[in-house]
């Protein structure tokens, strides 16, 4: 496996992937020093830095979505495989909400034909591989409060406020 670190308006950020063929493994969020980031992808396992094409070109799109620019979930360059149809049917749901909205984990349970699964929804999310492109920062309680996030909720509310800002950093 190997990884790209960039710094992002939020902090270090990095991507794991293979290479051949390329496919992102991983999104690790920022975080404001670069030894954290660097600490987490060696908890990762073995990883070696590399640069690639792809690689590249997914870091600059994540830096801009952190400058406010929108990111669109570049599906063909997931590593899927570790998932479930199911939760890749929750991921693929939340991968279309709108940036500068909302939904609540049980209208992703909805959509996915399981009402129910508002907790199932919650821990897919609380595992999803690529934050930042798929979107889970979007979902929410049902009271509206934030619930969980990977990077925090302090950073699940700055992303927010990113969206709904149209790329005015929140602070």
């Amino acid at each position: 496996m190997y990884y790209y670190m960039f710094p992002t308006a939020f902090g270090y950020a990095a991507i794991l992937f293979a290479k051949e063929p390329f496919l992102v493994k991983r999104v690790l969020l920022p975080h404001s020093r670069k030894s954290l980031i660097k600490k987490q992808i060696l908890g990762t396992g073995p990883a070696t830095a590399a640069r690639a094409r792809e690689a590249h070109n997914l870091c600059q799109d994540i830096q801009a979505y952190f400058n406010g620019s929108p990111l669109e979930p570049p599906w063909r360059l997931l590593d899927l495989s570790s998932l479930t149809p199911l939760q890749r049917l929750a991921l693929e749901a939340v991968g279309a909400v709108p940036r500068g909205s909302t939904l609540t984990y049980g209208q992703i349970a909805e959509q996915i034909g399981r009402p129910r699964a508002c907790r199932f929804v919650g821990s897919t999310l609380a595992r999803n591989p690529f934050p930042v492109i798929i979107p889970c920062h979007r979902i929410v309680r049902a009271n509206g409060s934030p619930g969980g996030f990977s990077g925090g909720t302090e950073m699940k509310r700055r992303m927010l406020a990113l969206e709904k800002t149209n790329g005015i950093v929140a602070q």
